[in-house]
């Protein structure tokens, strides 16, 4: 990912690629959801487990769509991943607190790419890139992202990718 600031204000190209070479920075991540972990969470060494990562992950990614605004337009619709790849990167461990960011990567007519981060302090522990589909419950086949939610995942990011006319685009 390429960055640059000027000013307070940032351009964003977002790589193109499923893998990074370095860990999601708090001020990459748009929207954040906060968590506590539980013993309920942990193996024996009091590590926070993998299964337990991928969940406050998914909550994180629920939240983002759950918002006043966007109840009408998801309406009939849910949100499912299609890809999910997770670096751990340092152990977690109970008892604390988590916080999780999330950036949109792209949005595509079907689907969008997340990547997410799980955070104490400064710190990214986790990293991870989801492919999210929009899913019309009744017929069970992906939807097309209402302008809605499409222009909210896009909202301050300039270097995010709307590529819902591109013929090549993977959904």
């Amino acid at each position: 990912m390429n960055v640059t600031s000027t000013e307070g204000s940032r351009t964003l190209a977002r790589s193109d690629s499923l893998s990074r070479t370095h860990p999601l920075k708090r001020w990459e991540c748009d929207f954040w959801t906060q968590a506590k972990l539980r013993n309920a969470d942990t193996d024996q060494f009091r590590h926070v487990n993998n299964a337990a990562i991928s969940t406050l992950l998914e909550v994180a990614r629920m939240e983002i769509l759950d918002r006043d605004s966007l109840k009408g337009p998801m309406i009939g619709r849910n949100v499912v991943v299609a890809h999910l790849s997770i670096d751990f990167l340092k152990e977690l461990h109970f008892p604390g607190t988590i916080d999780i960011g999330s950036t949109t990567l792209k949005v595509g007519s079907t689907s969008f790419r997340l990547a997410q981060g799980l955070f104490i302090g400064s710190e990214c522990l986790v990293f991870a890139l989801a492919t999210c589909v929009l899913l019309d419950t009744e017929r069970a086949e992906p939807a097309p992202i209402p302008e809605p939610i499409r222009t909210y995942l896009l909202a301050g990011l300039p270097g995010a990718r709307d590529e819902s006319a591109s013929a090549g685009f993977w959904r």
